[in-house]
């Protein structure tokens, strides 16, 4: 499950940046720094290189050759190794092993880069001349991981899943379930295409699909506790209301009419209450759970792109710092997770003469683009209750919510667990990906533009199965040319030494851009047009 933000991940960088001095900016000696800043001086004489952080700390950059021994599993070439402090240790022919390497970084177009290093390889994209694309609103070009459709038309509007946004790094991969919202007959063929629309390398290492038997008048919920459950009827609120208006209609069903707010005018992290209430006769002494389907804005984009780019051309430096905290068990967790929160759940309970919000639980799941429908578990119901009243919590312009409803829930229920039997790449079987997909240590590669279509066979025990999908992997954002001009490490440190402070103080300029994001997020997605010149590109 997506429990918590992609960006906490870059928040434990609080205690990296707090662990340098503010000489030379982060700490580093001025002669890396200087070569640095020389080999992002986005000059159309700049030359290729690859900076190779190892799991010590130390940096090697190579400078516009370099070889890949693929059976020794090492780079080699002219360059020059520098310390964890930065200091310039070893200058000339030089090799690093590829398995001690926790991050590269090059400036290589990306369809030049090994395939041995590209699991591990951050790319930076200055020599791409996307002029028209994500450029009036940087903070929110297209960033989706990888996503899914299931029908013919694959509209980025049908997607039916995104998977792993928090996993931004490799030691970050983990599993992520999300309902297909497919209820398919069983004894048949089921096909999924997953496309790869952004700046990233996505890195996926299984794609699982769920199939949850299910009788003909039957669904079959996913719950914010990991477990599924079958639902036995749904009912429908006979009021919802924010503070401002009443919104009952639009989470009447799963459609086109979502509800969403702006954010606060004033503060960011301002909090925002809908308050459900249900009929509940029927439900008394049984069990229920209230099913929401709901996604996010931008508001996260946004800030993930801010902390990107304030790294600037030491995002690599940065990122495998974290990396390195992240593998030696540091916690990553952070006061953005907190500040922002996900969608508390509370439900009235009578206490004398006084009404006490009881928690229930949390919805908590990151991605702008595919809706997710899940379960909060209430368990049984009080006796002689006529009315359940809901409350949610959360920050206001953070959420998008669908349909909400109450529902009475049977039983827990267990997945059939299907491997897809075959893969398609760009409309050619791709049994190296198949193979990567079933074996653990190995993940299938996708790069911008790519698409994949993997076929499953359901089983023939049942009439009907509801389909989720549990992927697992991570992926690598490109830092993007017009990013890497608005490096500032103070705003950084500032950033997350304080994240609530720093929103609010974010409020004017993120307002001013509020209402276009959402366009300039779709239009930014790499179809094969935008492809062609990627990879056409130096």
């Amino acid at each position: 499950m997506k429990t918590t933000y992609y960006l906490f991940l870059i928040l434990s960088l609080l205690v990296f940046l707090n662990s340098c001095s503010t000489s030379s900016n982060i700490g580093f000696k001025n002669h890396y720094y200087t070569e640095n800043e020389l080999m992002y001086a986005q000059k159309k004489d700049t030359s290729l290189f690859l900076k190779a952080h190892d799991y010590y700390g130390n940096v090697f950059i190579f400078h516009k050759s370099w070889v890949i021994d693929t059976t020794e599993r090492i780079v080699k070439g002219k360059g020059k190794l520098y310390t964890p402090e930065r200091d310039l240790l070893s200058e000339g022919q030089l090799f690093v092993h590829i398995d001690s390497v926790a991050l590269f970084e090059t400036n290589m177009p990306v369809k030049k880069v090994d395939y041995l290093i590209l699991p591990k390889t951050l790319l930076v994209m200055y020599n791409v001349a996307m002029a028209g694309f994500c450029l009036s609103v940087p903070k929110a070009c297209f960033g989706s991981c990888p996503t899914f459709y299931t029908s013919e038309t694959q509209n980025v509007f049908d997607t039916r899943a995104e998977c792993f946004s928090n996993a931004i790094s490799p030691s970050m991969e983990y599993e992520d379930i999300d309902d297909l919202f497919e209820k398919q007959s069983g004894c048949r063929n089921f096909s999924l295409t997953m496309k790869n629309e952004a700046l990233e390398t996505h890195m996926v290492n299984y794609l699982k699909l769920h199939a949850l038997p299910v009788h003909k008048n039957e669904k079959v919920l996913h719950a914010t506790d990991n477990k599924y459950y079958a639902i036995h009827r749904e009912i429908l609120s006979k009021n919802a209301k924010t503070q401002t208006e009443n919104i009952t209609e639009s989470l009447r069903q799963r459609d086109e009419t979502e509800w969403t707010s702006l954010a606060d005018d004033k503060k960011l992290v301002t909090k925002e209450e809908i308050i459900l209430t249900f009929p509940a006769e029927t439900l008394a002494n049984k069990k229920s759970g209230l099913k929401l389907t709901y996604r996010q804005t931008l508001l996260t984009t946004y800030m993930l792109y801010h902390a990107i780019s304030y790294m600037g051309n030491e995002y690599s430096d940065i990122l495998s710092s974290l990396e390195r905290k992240k593998l030696n068990g540091a916690n990553v967790y952070s006061k953005f997770s907190e500040v922002l929160g996900g969608i508390e759940v509370y439900v009235a309970q009578q206490s004398g003469d006084e009404i006490v919000w009881e928690h229930k639980g949390e919805f908590h799941e990151t991605g702008p683009i595919a809706k997710n429908t899940q379960l909060c578990n209430f368990g049984n119901l009080p006796q002689n209750l006529e009315n359940l009243v809901v409350k949610l919590v959360f920050t206001k312009g953070l959420w998008r919510f669908d349909e909400a409803s109450l529902t009475e829930i049977r039983d827990e229920v267990k997945p059939v667990i299907l491997e897809p039997e075959k893969v398609y790449k760009n409309g050619l079987e791709d049994l190296v990906g198949l193979n990567a997909l079933h074996t653990d240590q190995n993940h299938l590669i996708s790069l911008p533009g790519d698409e994949f279509i993997l076929q499953y066979k359901l089983p023939c025990e049942n009439e009907n199965y509801q389909l989720f999908l549990a992927g697992k992997g991570y992926y690598l954002e490109y830092m993007r040319q017009h990013w890497l001009r608005d490096k500032n490490l103070w705003k950084l440190k500032k950033m997350f030494d304080n994240p609530a402070k720093w929103l609010n103080k974010e409020t004017e300029v993120y307002k001013q851009y509020e209402c276009q994001m959402e366009q300039d997020f779709y239009q930014s997605r790499i179809d094969q047009s935008v492809k062609k010149l990627l990879y056409s590109a130096n």
